[in-house]
């Protein structure tokens, strides 16, 4: 093993969409999804009981990934992210994950890390509709975003637990505006021409219309954890039909994003490749704007 190449995350970033193509249509250039789930690995890297030395996670992941005859390894898992909010942390795995990397590197292996985010409204909201049908959690959006929003609720936090690592930054709103530019920087990220920009044209809508959301937290306050599964997962599938649920009034919706978009704006300037330095910030669509044709490229 002497490269890898690891997109983990973030959720709610457009992940499902990319891995689909990445993996059916370059499945001898990835990993095996379903062996690395079930890997001894995650089950060390996962646990939060026990504190894994960095050289036992190296020996489990290389062991995982393995196969004859193969020095360049790519992989998406959104799982070495870990869980997004844990104890009034966001993603507080992300430091393991360094630990990882750092002890992959001192092995001689080159590591480069991708990390795909969005404004932190969209995030929010997006997390809550995902989280909606789990057991225990707050069924409104006030209430949920009350719990999780905490000081750390920001993506330089983990840039800062990923600091010295080689990581590319992208947005998951450039997947749908920008989709040339974006695509050609998953192609660079990977070394190999992969996708094109239609390939993550026809995105199915992953949000609930408003039955959904009036229907599934009645569906999860059942106990019997297999018909609530069953009931849920019906009500998911069919419930995911349609426009995305309205949670935010257009005032609330303001309050959150005029409360985050400082930092995203912030964030993008100083993390995302030169085309996208401007995405928060832009109230056109990118094509109508020339600025990034003549940008320096990346230092």
């Amino acid at each position: 093993m002497k490269k890898v190449m690891i997109h983990i995350g973030a959720h709610k970033t457009g992940t499902t969409a990319l891995q689909k193509q990445l993996y059916a249509k370059h499945p001898d250039l990835f990993d095996d999804r379903t062996s690395f789930k079930t890997s001894a690995f995650l089950q060390m890297f996962e646990n939060r009981m026990i504190k894994p030395k960095a050289d036992e996670l190296a020996d489990l992941f290389q062991e995982a990934l393995f196969k004859p005859d193969t020095d360049v390894y790519r992989i998406s898992h959104e799982r070495l992210m870990g869980k997004a909010f844990v104890h009034k942390q966001f993603y507080p795995n992300v430091k393991r994950y360094s630990q990882l990397v750092k002890e992959l590197e001192v092995r001689g292996v080159k590591v480069k890390t991708l990390v795909t985010v969005r404004n932190r409204t969209d995030f929010l909201v997006s997390f809550f509709l995902h989280c909606l049908s789990w057991h225990g959690t707050p069924k409104t959006f006030h209430e949920f975003a009350n719990k999780v929003v905490t000081p750390s609720f920001a993506w330089q936090s983990v840039a800062l637990q990923l600091e010295r690592l080689s990581v590319t930054y992208l947005p998951h709103e450039a997947m749908e505006n920008q989709p040339i530019e974006y695509v050609a920087c998953i192609n660079q990220f990977y070394e190999s021409e992969l996708l094109q920009p239609n390939d993550l044209s026809s995105r199915a809508n992953s949000g609930l219309n408003e039955l959904g959301l009036s229907i599934i937290p009645q569906l999860s306050k059942i106990e019997d954890q297999g018909l609530r599964s069953v009931l849920l997962k019906s009500a998911l599938d069919y419930c995911k039909q349609g426009e995305r649920a309205k949670v935010l009034s257009k005032d609330i919706d303001a309050i959150y994003r005029k409360h985050f978009v400082e930092g995203d704006i912030a964030f993008a300037k100083t993390n995302f490749p030169a085309p996208f330095r401007k995405i928060y910030s832009q109230t056109k669509h990118a094509a109508e704007q020339f600025w990034f044709n003549f940008a320096k490229a990346d230092a």
